[in-house]
């Protein structure tokens, strides 16, 4: 057999003679006193001969010395390996006459041996077929033998891009070494350096599979070389872009890895991006030339082009050199005031005889270039309740309503900002009054914003006498004091992370002037109530004294949390977790996944997902004690309620929602629709009445802005 990988030797001269002189260093200098020098300088000579290419006799004479290194080193099987190698790559290749040992002899004899049908060729190709029209040993596909034999000859007549064609059909049909190795020969000098990593340490990999030591050694240092010359590629993205899409080539960078080095080919390559800048598409273009071993960073900066935009505001942006300057250039979404009115139509509906319609209206005006806003809310709850709790005290079923409504306002002309807000709620024996504010803080960029906040609420409780005494009702002030603390993180273009805490300090009585508490016999009865005691089954063992409902006057909460923006493609992941714990010693979690997906630019849907858990507060019992026929209150315990949300308990949302754009996307004015749903699942583990509640939640809403 013959290898046929073998090119004109008057087109190799130049190479032979560095090749030669390489050796002639090796065995003058370095061999036999120093020998891993010597395979060194060896090691090159050969890479360099299946790099740049170089005549059967000069390669057969590396590979001789190789094995007279190697038999020196006591490696005998290495050392027939490279006798056999020089054989092939020239089947009139000797031994030289001085520095030849009794064992490098013997090892050359039997490497002539095994490699006498062998004649000239390169260990980069396959062999050439026997006179019988067979494949060489190791091969297991004709037709891939046929097709590296093109691609050597290919390579041999200068056309690399037909070569890399023949080498990868040919290996899609028999995976051997040195087709790969040679076809990273061919990708390598044809400008493809990535490509020619990866088919090199292919190779490799193959070639420690199949033990060839001829290939691992030109694989190993072909992939080193590689690896130093490849260029690199990163990144600099725009903060304030949405939608923001970067190609590299025509192919998609992810989002959310622009900032990390991508392996590239040296040449010129084009970068394209586009996204909304302040609400307004905007492009980026640029084409660069990168060098072997070159780190290029490329700044995207994005700038809308024609359209809204003036030539003035155009040649203002030609001119900026970061993305802030170009936003400065802008309209800001061509409008100094922007308004914005919502209005909704919400339902609820549960197992517990629960019934409540809540219509609501909301609006507000934004000056996004003088940096101030003002807004509003209004909303009705008209309630429906004939509850167990209720019907258990021989109570009619009620229906009352509740008004709610707030304002707010900010100013915020640079990087810092205040925001005020204000809330009053009223039911027929409840008022809330609620007043707050926070400050702002746009620190390292914009990157970071931290926020803090205290709002204050002060709320009276009702209680009237019985009508006939003609008396005004008496009330009970109660008081909470709120501190916020928060910041905001811009991790990358597409997400946006936030972690805060809260401090409530609530002080007075909120115990309910109409919630009466059962109470038991402690020895016989109280500790034999079930979970979940039907009404018949209280009033037959509860007691005569019906104490009302007492709870602390004072009760401290903290909670910690954070929430994940992320977007991923055409959605947005938002996950929130949020830690409570309180001086009543009652802990809980609650998890809440939405998925928000644009299906198109009009559509986006979101499933949602919610779990809550949480333990007792310390005075909360299933069933209070008193003494049989008791009436002295000393005889309860002091604090006691029958409030089902502050027992151990789980529950469990599932539902979700789908939004509607209406109208012109990019018009003065733009509206839509949305549809929420949700299905609500409690569990009680310590609970009159019942251990279980079911309930449904809606509402259909609709926004404008214009």
């Amino acid at each position: 057999m013959a290898l046929l990988l073998l090119s004109p030797v008057r087109a190799l001269a130049a190479e032979d003679a560095a090749v030669q002189k390489l050796v002639q260093e090796a065995m003058t200098d370095d061999y036999p006193g120093s020998l891993a020098p010597a395979k060194k300088k060896l090691a090159d000579a050969l890479a360099l001969c299946i790099r740049k290419g170089c005549t059967g006799p000069v390669k057969a004479t590396v590979y001789v010395s190789l094995g007279q290194v190697a038999s020196q080193l006591g490696q005998a099987d290495e050392a027939k390996t490279q006798f056999t190698n020089a054989l092939k790559a020239d089947p009139n290749a000797k031994l030289p006459s001085t520095g030849v040992t009794p064992n490098i002899r013997s090892q050359w004899d039997e490497a002539a041996k095994s490699a006498a049908p062998a004649a000239s060729g390169d260990s980069d190709g396959p062999a050439a077929p026997a006179d019988d029209g067979k494949i060489p040993e190791g091969w297991t596909s004709k037709d891939a033998f046929r097709l590296a034999l093109e691609g050597l000859k290919a390579d041999q007549a200068g056309n690399l891009e037909e070569c890399i064609t023949k080498d990868q059909e040919s290996l899609k049909l028999d995976e051997q070494p040195r087709t790969r190795l040679h076809l990273a020969s061919c990708e390598n000098r044809a400008g493809k350096l990535v490509e020619a990593t990866k088919d090199a340490q292919k190779a490799l990999e193959v070639g420690l599979q199949k033990r060839d030591s001829a290939v691992m050694k030109a694989a190993r240092d072909r992939v080193k070389k590689l690896l130093d010359r490849i260029p690199h590629v990163t990144f600099q993205p725009p903060v304030g872009v949405s939608d923001l899409v970067v190609k590299f080539d025509e192919r998609a960078v992810p989002t959310d890895a622009l900032t990390k080095k991508f392996s590239v080919n040296p040449g010129k390559h084009q970068v394209v991006a586009e996204g909304l800048v302040n609400g307004l598409p905007a492009t980026f273009e640029q084409e660069v030339d990168i060098k072997e071993g070159e780190l290029i960073t490329v700044t995207i900066t994005l700038k809308p082009q024609g359209g809204a935009v003036s030539p003035s505001q155009i040649k203002c942006m030609l001119q900026a050199k970061t993305q802030e300057e170009v936003q400065k250039c802008l309209p800001q979404n061509t409008k100094n005031t922007v308004f914005r009115l919502g209005l909704d139509f919400s339902g609820y509906a549960d197992t517990n005889s629960v019934y409540v319609v809540s219509p609501g209206v909301n609006a507000s005006v934004v000056s996004p270039t003088a940096g101030w806003n003002v807004g509003g809310n209004f909303l009705v709850d008209a309630v429906s309740a004939a509850s167990p709790d209720i019907v258990s005290t021989a109570s009619p079923p009620f229906r009352e309503r509740r008004y709610a409504g707030g304002l707010s306002g900010g100013y915020k002309p640079g990087l810092y900002g205040v925001q005020l807000t204000g809330n009053v709620s009223s039911e027929p024996d409840y008022l809330s009054v609620t007043g707050g504010g926070a400050v702002t803080a746009d620190l390292n960029d914009k990157l970071i914003t931290p926020r803090i906040g205290y709002s204050f609420t002060s709320d009276r409780i009702y209680r009237g006498p019985p009508a006939e005494t003609g008396n005004p009702p008496t009330s009970r002030l109660f008081q909470v004091h709120e501190f916020e603390v928060g910041v905001t993180f811009v991790l990358s273009p597409t997400a946006v992370l936030l972690v805060g805490g809260t401090l409530q300090f609530e002080r007075g009585d909120q115990s309910k002037p109409y919630r009466y508490i059962p109470t038991f016999d402690p020895g016989t009865v109280a500790p034999f109530i079930p979970n979940g005691a039907t009404i018949d089954l209280v009033n037959k063992f509860r007691q005569p004294l019906r104490p009302l409902e007492q709870l602390p006057t004072e009760r401290d909460r903290y909670a910690f949390g954070f929430r994940l923006n992320k977007r991923i493609g055409n959605a947005t992941l938002r996950l929130e977790e949020r830690l409570y714990f309180d001086t009543w010693l009652q802990k809980a979690t609650t998890t809440d996944i939405r998925y928000m997906v644009d299906l198109t630019r009009r559509l986006r849907l979101w499933p949602h997902v919610r779990i809550h858990a949480q333990t007792a507060t310390n005075f909360y019992r299933l069933a209070y004690e008193s003494l049989a026929g008791g009436s002295d209150l000393t005889t309860i315990h002091t604090y006691r309620s029958s409030d089902r949300e502050l027992s151990p308990m789980i529950s469990a949302t599932l539902g979700g929602g789908v939004r509607i754009a209406l109208g012109s996307l990019e018009g003065d004015v733009r509206y839509g629709l949305s549809f929420v749903g949700d299905l609500l699942y409690s569990r009680y583990f310590k609970a009159l009445y019942l251990t279980a509640r079911t309930g449904v939640y809606g509402t259909v809403a609709f926004d404008a802005e214009f």
